[in-house]
């Protein structure tokens, strides 16, 4: 019903040229699975919004994927926002219409020069008050910045798939990043119902930077012959809520390497590539999506086993199967996060080793009875530097530096965490 009026607005809308610069508001730009996923929890929330894209048939697929009640919402006619740009707007009837200023949340291709060239577009069509956010998973937004105007008005807001489910927002403060602009996003995050999570600006922040090499582990364990099944029950007696292979396919393939790639670069002796993904991507496995990726999906609902195109790669680039017990599979799978953790918190990404708790719980779901850092301490020192000898020469994602391994011989790994990132 509601996606019939839609598609009705969106027809009507081509004759519209617009050419009036937008109204205050909530802008959610880009009408993918990521942006529809951002627009859900914003309709949840019952906060009235713009939701904007090149592609009008995006916008109407969108709609027609999320959930909203006629009767509490009014769904807008299309407009031209810009030349390139069309958007329509979500209007909760029984909210009052708070915005007096304008703030856009941009969550289209994972790529740096088309994000600048987003931006340098928004800050000509927008208020010269309005603040601008990228959802980027791992770009710098210094990076996305350089060719603003007003860098002070610029941060990341980046949401966490899958979106309503997750109960925490990164917001990145770039260094030109102005407070009263963080404090607007620290707003904006709580009125979604969700808590913010603040962290410094540098290749995946901080979720991303720990859950790039667990889900890269994840698919080179899965060409060393470990099998899919061994690896998700790994995942949940972790603590993670799903498979690491399923929440590939809630990312997406190519995000996943457009995203991999920024990690490579910018910490290329911290990770091994997994070579199946561009297989992936070669044969349109793109995701959930597209109802298939590791695994094949039927009405959103997936499949027990992998799909046997995904064992076929896994067997194809499988250089040297081995045998690993349930100990080491989890040492292999846990330990490089604590890893780039302590180098995260070293590096001023993050203040203090709590956030990391936040981080894991609030942006991947991990569920424990304990807080994440605990874990570690539950493995112990003596457990965890073994294991970083036995497996560095396998992956490059168990080798530690010599000072924190140093520190870890003589204390809990949460206190040599906090010794090495206060050095």
């Amino acid at each position: 019903m509601n996606a019939e009026r839609a598609k009705l607005s969106l027809q009507e809308s081509k004759s519209e040229s617009g050419g009036n610069a937008p109204a205050a508001g909530i802008y959610l730009v880009g009408a993918g699975v990521v942006g529809s996923a951002i627009l859900q929890s914003h309709l949840d929330a019952g906060i009235s919004v713009w939701l904007a894209d090149q592609n009008e048939d995006a916008i109407r697929h969108s709609v027609q994927h999320v959930s909203f009640s006629d009767e509490d919402w009014d769904l807008s006619i299309a407009r031209k926002m810009s030349a390139s740009i069309s958007a329509i707007q979500f209007r909760n009837r029984n909210a009052p219409q708070r915005c007096r200023q304008t703030l856009v949340i941009e969550s289209i291709v994972e790529k740096l020069d088309i994000k600048q060239a987003f931006f340098r577009e928004a800050e000509q069509v927008f208020a010269d008050d309005a603040l601008l956010c990228t959802n980027t998973s791992t770009l710098p937004i210094g990076r996305i910045a350089e060719s603003l105007e007003h860098p002070g008005r610029f941060s990341g807001m980046h949401f966490f798939m899958p979106v309503v489910d997750r109960p925490a927002v990164e917001l990145i403060v770039g260094s030109e990043t102005q407070l009263a602009t963080t404090e607007a996003c620290i707003s904006h995050v709580q009125r979604l119902g969700k808590e913010p999570l603040v962290v410094g600006d540098g290749p995946g922040f901080v979720v991303n930077r720990l859950l790039s090499l667990y889900l890269n582990e994840a698919m080179l364990l899965l060409c060393r012959g470990v099998s899919a099944a061994r690896i998700e029950t790994t995942a949940l007696d972790y603590g993670m809520p799903i498979s690491p292979l399923e929440l590939i396919d809630w990312i997406g393939a190519p995000t996943m390497f457009d995203a991999g790639r920024v990690f490579w670069q910018a910490f290329p002796g911290r990770i091994d590539p997994a070579p199946m993904l561009v297989a992936m991507i070669k044969k349109k496995r793109l995701g959930r999506a597209v109802s298939k990726g590791m695994y094949d999906y039927q009405d959103g609902q997936r499949d027990l086993e992998l799909s046997p195109q995904t064992v076929e790669f896994s067997e194809q680039y499988c250089r040297q199967k081995i045998e690993f017990s349930d100990r080491q599979l989890m040492e292999i799978m846990t330990i490089p996060m604590w890893i780039e953790a302590a180098l995260a918190l070293r590096s001023g990404v993050v203040d203090s080793y709590e956030r990391f708790d936040l981080a894991m719980q609030g942006g991947l779901g991990f569920k424990s009875s304990q807080p994440w850092h605990s874990f570690f301490d539950s493995i112990g020192s003596s457990a965890m530097l073994a294991a970083i000898e036995e497996w560095s020469a396998l992956t490059k994602a168990m080798n530690a530096p010599n000072e924190l391994c140093q520190l870890l011989a003589t204390n809990t790994p949460t206190d040599a965490m906090i010794a090495y990132g206060g050095s």
